[in-house]
């Protein structure tokens, strides 16, 4: 006998052995069950979920000599015929190789024959979509009306390809990605059957690489079975896959959060000198932060992941030492890495760079400590309310409207006296160019979310979005400073004219000051502080995107 691949031999034979379709399965069940059968099914979904597979175990339910039944016997002359592909009343079409108004007018031109065997004729359309357009149109009136004893099965991965008057006319079930749990108990089925040594973490591995085909996981079970030369293991897969183990990535994850630079560099010469593909490493570490960020968020999600016991365990100790902030900043630097390295003829450089700038991102993180050192002058920003400076300032009335936003801020609230008196200094360029203005610009960065929330208030949507990581980096003679992470950002902002005015004029209402806003690009240690609690740097993440449109 010819060797047969896996997803051959073991192709579902009824509607109880299709993995991961229940909601198609029970319902053609107890449609076959109670007599209720359509003329017309659409079955839709990713390749490898069982379409063609439910088709035939369908038609073999129609017309099984104990039927019709839900359960096929498999026994007998027609179930037999059937499996076999040899069966006269079912016939499978490829829309894909015959999709003109001539092959689909071949197949109608049989339609009205009484079936030469069965009880029903099954006509299996797979590819539908690949049906011309007069194709489609000449098969709408058979299609709807069709003879009493014949069956149309249209399958395809792409429904919406398919015209609405066909769609109209059939009864549409769509097939789902099959969960990994499903795929990891299919493949240690199969691999008792076959007396496969098959580890563990091996089958997690090929569950994941599938991608929610069936199909797909039994043709990487039996190319891995072709390779071992006796158990397959973790390594074996990860050779015939070219891709990156879960360890490897929890070591870069490791590395980076040391901010150790040699240390990434040396991995990643590692990888290179196996010849793996840099952008399945980059792909391997998004999914692998990806995780660490649900575990972050929800440290209840664990069992989701589908990562053995022990690789989880390891990933919720890694997402327990990171803060959301630092997460998302690596995944943004890993997402524009990925990009990138499509277009460049130097793709280890790239990734080096990016690596170089995931742990300098770690190391300015990781140190705060000048902003709250900033912060703590405070206090001494209200003790010159007795000094005599501030009171000639009151002669000078001209910024009027200015005092309105002050008396606003109840911030200070204990006396009218001092919260009308501290404005008018900071409105005095010269006076912020004194030693005050360290303690002025500290109380900008400490209070940048005032700001941008003022403009929200006042529906200039975009301008935080852009303000949302810039940060303030000088505060010199009424001209403040803000330093840019992105380079998009700094671009929508420094060209602008409009924007930069709209943040002038909310810095003025929060604090009552006059300013002229510039900008630059930072450098690496003006980076925002990511410290904080997960659910608050989600909120701060996600509100980077806020639903409007960027012009105003």
């Amino acid at each position: 006998m010819p060797y047969l691949s896996l997803y051959r031999k073991y192709r579902p034979r009824s509607f109880a052995e299709i993995v991961g379709q229940r909601h198609v399965t029970q319902t053609l069940a107890n449609a076959v069950k109670a007599d209720r059968i359509a003329h017309a099914y659409l079955f839709c979904g990713p390749r490898g979920t069982g379409k063609t597979s439910t088709a035939l175990v369908l038609a073999r339910a129609l017309n099984c000599e104990k039927g019709p039944t839900p359960e096929p016997c498999g026994e007998c002359e027609l179930c037999k015929r059937i499996i076999g592909g040899s069966a006269l009343d079912v016939f499978e079409f490829d829309a894909a190789s015959h999709r003109s108004v001539e092959d689909i007018g071949e197949v109608l031109g049989r339609v009205g024959l009484a079936a030469a065997e069965a009880r029903m004729k099954v006509y299996i359309i797979d590819e539908v979509h690949m049906l011309s357009g007069h194709a489609f149109n000449a098969f709408l009136k058979t299609l709807e009306e069709p003879p009493s004893h014949v069956v149309f099965i249209l399958a395809t991965t792409e429904p919406h390809r398919v015209i609405p008057t066909i769609l109209s006319r059939c009864q549409r079930f769509d097939f789902h990605r099959v969960g990994v749990r499903d795929i990891e108990a299919t493949l240690q089925h199969i691999a008792e059957k076959e007396s496969i040594e098959l580890d563990d973490k091996a089958v997690t591995i090929l569950a994941h690489a599938a991608d929610g085909s069936v199909r797909d996981a039994l043709t990487l079970l039996d190319q891995a079975y072709a390779y071992a030369e006796a158990a397959i293991t973790p390594e074996v897969v990860t050779e015939i896959l070219g891709g990156i183990d879960f360890d490897l990535l929890a070591e870069f994850a490791d590395v980076f959060q040391r901010r150790e630079v040699a240390s990434a560099l040396s991995l990643i010469d590692r990888v290179v000198g196996e010849g793996k593909d840099l952008r399945q490493l980059v792909n391997g570490l998004v999914s692998h932060y990806r995780d660490l960020l649900v575990l972050r968020v929800d440290r209840r999600a664990r069992e989701t992941l589908s990562l053995p016991e022990e690789s989880a365990k390891r990933a919720a100790e890694q997402a327990k030492s990171l803060s959301v902030a630092e997460i998302v900043r690596t995944l943004d630097l890993l997402a524009q890495t990925d990009r990138e390295l499509r277009f460049t003829s130097h793709p280890r450089l790239l990734l080096e760079l990016c690596a170089v700038r995931i742990c300098r991102s770690a190391e300015s993180a990781e140190a705060p400590a000048p902003t709250e050192r900033a912060a703590e002058p405070e206090p001494a920003a209200r003790k010159p309310e007795p000094a005599a400076e501030p009171k000639p300032a009151a002669r000078k009335p001209k910024p009027a409207a200015e005092p309105e936003p002050a008396a606003r801020k109840p911030k200070p609230a204990a006396e009218p006296e001092a919260a009308a008196r501290k404005p008018k200094p900071a409105a005095e360029p010269e006076a912020t160019a004194e030693p005050a203005g360290p303690v002025e610009l500290a109380d900008l960065k400490q209070r940048w979310d005032e700001v941008l929330a003022d403009l929200r208030k006042a529906r200039q949507t975009s301008v935080p979005a852009f303000l949302r990581e810039a940060v303030p980096a000088a505060l010199e003679k009424g001209v403040l400073t803000l330093a840019f992470n992105h380079r998009f950002h700094y671009d929508q902002m420094a060209k602008n004219e409009k924007r930069c005015r709209a943040a002038a004029e909310a810095i003025g209402r929060v604090f009552g000051i006059e300013v002229t806003i510039k900008c630059r690009m930072s450098t690496e240690a003006e980076r925002p502080d990511p410290s904080g609690e997960p659910e608050e740097d989600m909120q701060q993440y996600l509100s980077m995107f806020p639903g409007s449109e960027l012009e105003e």
